[in-house]
């Protein structure tokens, strides 16, 4: 595998495939993984956009194959990217266990081992939040070039003035600035403007709606990622103020867009 930033990846890499082993669906998902009462079972959950049988479609970032089945189940010709060996042989498994005949690529976004023009879709689910922005830009440039004319990208980012990842950012910044620790993944937040910008110097159109307005869930440190600090039975209440609050961001209240936990942009060619 050939990859462009090498002394990123040897840093990166020991964390994913450790996490592959100890955890794919946490360390892929975060707390959605074990918020069911507000997400439900995401492990079963439908593709977050329109899948087109017979379509060239590729998964950059596929994990564990959690998205990668669907798109197989809706008759998609369809291709998992990952940088992790251990994660491309857990979705290889649970691929095969649901009786798909799985395509997988070991490799990196920023420098994609495809043809130009050879994909019909491409969707990248919060793959750009773990790379410097630098290597996000390589990455929708990469994305570009491998799509067919009139193909569609699909890219769902975290968002920067969500209350949740404010509280992040602070914690990121408090433990590398201050306490000076290491950490391989460092969280990138996008402003819609921001990801607007970047992908309307490539893209034809370009479309962003927020999803998922929340309250911080917990204190997003290595030893209290599973400590929810709302109660449980307040979860289901606080997922119909959000559904609420998204459909009035989503639609006349647009300015609260910039408030969701995560952004989704799709974008044309």
């Amino acid at each position: 595998m050939i990859v462009r930033d090498k002394d990123f990846y040897d840093r990166f890499i020991k964390i994913w495939d450790e996490g592959a082993v100890k955890d794919a669906p946490f360390i892929t998902l975060g707390v959605e993984a074990i918020l069911q009462d507000f997400y439900g079972d995401l492990s079963d959950a439908p593709p977050p956009f329109p899948v087109t049988s017979g379509a060239r479609i590729l998964d950059l970032g596929c994990g564990w194959g959690r998205v990668l089945g669907p798109v197989l189940d809706g008759g998609a010709h369809a291709v998992g990217l990952d940088i992790s060996e251990n994660m491309l042989n857990l979705a290889k498994n649970h691929l095969l266990k649901n009786k798909h005949k799985p395509l997988l690529v070991r490799g990196d976004g920023t420098l994609l081992p495809f043809k130009d023009k050879s994909f019909d879709l491409v969707y990248s689910l919060l793959v750009l939040q773990h790379l410097s922005k630098k290597n996000g830009r390589l990455v929708l440039k990469e994305i570009f070039r491998i799509l067919k004319p009139g193909g569609a990208a699909y890219i769902r980012v975290p968002g920067r003035f969500a209350p949740e990842n404010l509280l992040f950012s602070l914690l990121q910044f408090v433990s590398i600035h201050l306490f000076r620790l290491k950490d391989p993944i460092r969280m990138r937040f996008y402003r819609v403007g921001e990801i607007r910008k970047l992908c309307k110097l490539l893209y034809k159109n370009c479309t962003i709606t927020a999803h998922q307005f929340r309250p911080p869930w917990n204190l997003h440190t290595r030893l209290t990622w599973h400590y929810i600090l709302i109660p449980k039975r307040f979860h289901r209440s606080l997922r119909k103020i959000s559904d609420k609050i998204e459909r009035l961001a989503n639609g006349p209240l647009g300015f609260l867009k910039r408030f969701g936990v995560v952004l989704m942009v799709k974008v044309e060619k």
